[in-house]
């Protein structure tokens, strides 16, 4: 019985998110609806795993086994160049799923141990592959992101770093488990306890998947740059143009203030392009749009801090343009290396030495 419940519980996790995402599925973006045939494929892999230890698999279940296997992490690469707006090609779809496919129908017309061997082979592959660009992705997705919004809360930092920890901490379970082989699981039923992180996996995976609100399609559309009637001029005066329209919003409008800014709005402000303007700054300041703007939020709300009276943190966050106060308090620690109350201490602290001495 103990067998049976902890050989299921993978199985079960994978077929309740499966049952969820499906019921949304017309409603679900690209991303999501990936995610539900990547889970459809765990269910039939762990059903045949939980069939596996408590009483063994035909040769054709096995063969179903192993294209399972080999396609889990293909279909979760696919997950993650869609979840970063970098949607695979359909050949490229079809080169990442065929060798799985093609050592399945090995498997089902020549078992033995020589085509385990591949499968293993071409499963550390996978593993390898798919840790190693899906990373970069999502690196990659973060810099974009910086340079696109100003705030990055519910947006991507926080999802995407859990799904990379979680992609990441499977991939490296799944390898254990397939360098040792699966019929060692069915020695013993504590040793099946190793199925347990498997599981917790697949349910963080699924779960943050499935509450992501930020819209890919929604970045794209504001990544994107609006048509403007740029005035023609040569390269340094458009440079110095733009320079001086940029020194204006930061100093006079103090555009750094307004919640949720997008580089977007700012550019249009500027009256330029997305472009132009991220290039702008990330050349000019070796910064991305994310932390040009919040230096500036940081070094407001020191003004604020050092106010004869200073109001709450929460006031102050709001007054210098962070979304919440957790965000003031994270970029905080960010820029000035403490947080807010222990930099008013020592500022006071100094202030008090000049005062009066040592």
């Amino acid at each position: 019985m103990i067998r049976l419940f902890l050989s299921s519980i993978p199985f079960m996790v994978c077929l309740g998110w499966f049952v969820v995402f499906i019921l949304r599925y017309r409603e679900n973006d690209t991303p999501k609806r990936i995610l539900t045939c990547f889970l459809a494929v765990c269910v039939v892999l762990y059903l045949c795993h939980a069939l596996y230890v408590n009483g063994g698999l035909s040769v054709g279940m096995e063969s179903l086994w192993t294209l399972c296997s080999l396609s889990v992490y293909p279909l979760y690469y696919m997950y993650i160049c869609e979840l970063t707006a970098k949607p695979l090609k359909f050949k490229v779809v079809a080169l990442c799923l065929l060798p799985g496919a093609l050592v399945a129908l090995c498997k089902f017309l020549f078992p033995g141990d020589e085509s385990d061997l591949v499968r293993k082979v071409l499963f550390a592959v996978q593993v390898v592959t798919v840790c190693y660009l899906g990373y970069k992705n999502l690196v990659e997705f973060d810099k974009e992101l910086a340079n696109v919004y100003a705030d990055m809360e519910g947006r991507e930092t926080k999802d995407v770093k859990m799904l990379l920890v979680a992609f990441v901490a499977t991939s490296v379970l799944s390898s254990a488990a397939n360098a040792i082989g699966k019929q060692y699981f069915i020695t013993s039923e504590w040793l099946m306890l190793a199925l347990l992180p498997f599981a917790v996996m697949l349910y963080a995976l699924s779960y943050i998947g499935f509450t992501r609100t930020f819209s890919v399609c929604q970045y794209l559309d504001d990544a994107k740059d609006d048509v403007v009637n740029i005035p023609v001029l040569d390269p340094k005066e458009q440079k110095d143009e733009l320079e001086r329209k940029i020194a204006m919003l930061m100093t006079e409008k103090r555009i750094y203030l307004r919640k949720n800014l997008k580089i977007g709005e700012f550019a249009n402000e500027a009256g330029s392009c997305r472009t132009y303007v991220s290039n702008y700054i990330n050349t000019k300041y070796g910064q991305t749009f994310l932390e040009y703007i919040n230096r500036h939020r940081i070094e407001y709300s020191k003004r604020l801090l050092l106010k004869p009276e200073p109001e709450k943190m929460c006031i102050v966050a709001d007054k210098a343009g962070f979304s919440s106060e957790q965000s003031f308090y994270r970029n905080f620690r960010k820029f000035v290396g403490v947080n807010p109350a222990e930099w008013m201490a020592e500022e006071k602290k100094k202030q008090n030495e000049i005062l009066f001495g040592d």
